[in-house]
């Protein structure tokens, strides 16, 4: 059983590498791409100066009375230190 194995490998070796592969693969084409466009300079529109003021508006009406005040909440009193978790072992 062993001598078979080794004569199917042997054999499957030199049957495989016998052949001489033969690939015929033609080369990639390369495009060339189109010319860009050559940017043609548009006149942009610029903003001229500043033209003199304007006449001053009436003051507007004056607005309701708000509520009064409500009385301060008292502030929450701070929380304790939290106690230590590993006390120091005593001698």
């Amino acid at each position: 059983m062993r001598y078979a194995i080794l004569l199917a490998a042997a054999a499957a070796a030199v049957g495989l590498s016998a052949c001489e592969k033969t690939v015929n693969n033609p080369p990639p084409t390369v495009e060339t791409p189109a010319p860009a466009a050559v940017p043609v300079p548009v006149p942009v529109p610029v903003p001229g100066p500043a033209g003199p003021e304007g006449a001053k508006g009436e003051p507007g009406p004056s607005g309701a009375q708000g509520a009064p005040g409500a009385p301060a909440e008292p502030k929450p009193a701070e929380p304790a230190p939290p106690a230590e978790q590993n006390p120091p072992p005593s001698r």
